[in-house]
């Protein structure tokens, strides 16, 4: 039987076993690394990603909405006989006091009408309708419902207000009801417009303006809304994700024509 020394047998040293894990373990050290650093980086961009889509939302839906400003589709108010009779508040479709954003704006209406029909407030989501021959006469309501003759135009006008509170853009229909949370995160919104030196020019002359006196409306030619989010709101500076601002300019297109 033939015995072998110490020296010649097979195996590992504790030594190498402890160089084996420890360099193991700076291995796995590193791989959870990896995986915590793109986690955090892909939550970071989800951050990112939802105010730039909240942003998307709600801006390009205030900007449709102060387009459609002062308008009336085919109806020149200036040529009606009762354009006296039109609520005072069509006077100033648009305004800013008090951090609160208040516009009339018309609502697309494609309906045809070959017979004397009715239409009510309630089932267009109106607060005022205007029913129309396009030339000389206008009906309008404001509660109830209004006639509709034969071959007349139905515009439903709406009052949609925004607003500001505790970091939420809120906003409210028809001048009733609550205000209903569109997105929060919001720290804060900056509404400006763009004057025009007279109410008969269509250029714009100088800076844009944070308030506008009632008595200027028919001076303003185009509305600036910047928008800033945070997923930090009451305190910014320690957010994840610093405060993206985002902005849209929207021309009074009744104003600009």
């Amino acid at each position: 039987m033939i015995m072998k020394s110490p020296a010649q047998e097979g195996g590992f040293g504790l030594v190498e076993v402890l160089i084996a894990l420890v360099l193991g373990l700076i291995v796995v050290l590193g791989v959870i690394q990896v995986f915590l650093g793109n986690n955090q980086a892909y939550a970071l961009q989800r951050k990112v990603a939802a105010m730039q889509e909240d942003a998307r939302f709600v801006l390009t839906r205030m900007a449709s909405e102060i387009r459609m400003v002062n308008m009336y589709g085919c109806l020149n108010r200036s040529r009606l006989a009762n354009a006296d009779s039109f609520p005072a508040a069509f006077d100033t479709p648009i305004s800013y006091e008090s951090g609160r954003l208040k516009i009339i704006t018309a609502d697309p209406n494609a309906e045809s009408f070959v017979t004397q029909t009715t239409r009510t407030l309630p089932g267009l989501g109106a607060k005022w309708l205007i029913a129309t021959d396009c030339r000389s006469e206008a009906r309008i309501a404001d509660s109830g419902a209004v006639v509709v003759n034969p071959g007349d135009v139905l515009i439903p006008l709406r009052q949609v207000e925004y607003r500001v509170d505790e970091h939420r853009l809120q906003v409210r229909s028809n001048g009733s009801g609550s205000f209903q949370t569109l997105i929060d995160g919001v720290v804060g919104l900056d509404i400006s417009f763009a004057l025009a030196a007279a109410a008969g020019d269509l250029n714009v002359a100088g800076d844009y303006q944070g308030s506008v006196a009632d008595a200027d409306f028919d001076r303003i030619r185009s509305v600036r809304l910047a928008l800033q989010l945070s997923d930090s709101p009451d305190n910014p500076m320690n957010a994840q994700v610093g405060t993206q601002e985002f902005t849209v300019v929207a021309a009074l297109r009744n104003r600009m024509d």
